[in-house]
């Protein structure tokens, strides 16, 4: 083979190889930038998804029982406010009250609260879902139990036993029924009897 076509065929190679590697950090480059976003944004979406429980004076948990005969069914909602704790036990579908509690609470308690309610994303929802999916729970989950968060008089958030996924909220249930639950010291006593302490 003559010089010439031996350079010819260098040149080529040479050519390939600095296509190839300047494609590949290219794509490199693309790929760092989808899936390594700025910590600024992972703020943000932070931001977004834990809204501040500034200012909100009452929170609700309700735990809602089977659909199953009116006298059978079994509700309770525990109700916490800087001054009062207060849990209800229903039964006939939350017509009738078969026992009531209050508790004395304070500021401070009621802060601390609050402050782990936010850090278990309380007023959290599901992306695609709408206030109207709030209050559409009605129904779903026969067999099992509603899981319900109730902050102030505007923020609704539900799931269930059933799946997980039902519903709208998208932050930590299973961490604000323990927080609930145990704002009240007699809970269990509250239960007894009923199938609601189930997870």
């Amino acid at each position: 083979m003559e010089l010439g076509s031996k350079l010819r065929w260098i040149l080529v190679i040479f050519i390939l190889l600095f296509t190839l590697i300047f494609v590949g950090w290219g794509l490199s480059a693309i790929a760092r930038n989808i899936f390594n976003r700025p910590d600024t944004q992972v703020e943000d979406a932070e931001s977004t998804a834990r809204p501040s429980l500034d200012g909100i004076t009452s929170v609700r948990y309700i735990v809602d029982g089977p659909v199953v005969a009116t006298t059978d069914q079994r509700r309770y909602i525990i109700e916490v406010t800087p001054n009062a704790v207060t849990m209800r036990l229903y039964s006939d579908y939350g017509q009738k009250v078969i026992k009531e509690k209050t508790y004395s609470n304070n500021f401070a308690a009621y802060d601390a609260f609050l402050e782990s309610l936010e850090e278990a994303n309380a007023a959290a929802r599901y992306s695609g879902t709408t206030e109207e999916d709030d209050s559409a729970d009605q129904g779903v989950c026969p067999d099992g139990r509603r899981y319900i968060i109730e902050i102030g008089d505007d923020t609704r958030r539900w799931t269930t036993s059933c799946n997980r996924k039902d519903g709208t909220a998208a932050g930590k249930m299973t961490t604000m029924r323990t927080l609930f639950s145990k704002q009240v010291p007699d809970f269990k006593d509250m239960i007894s009897g009923t199938t609601l302490g189930r997870q």
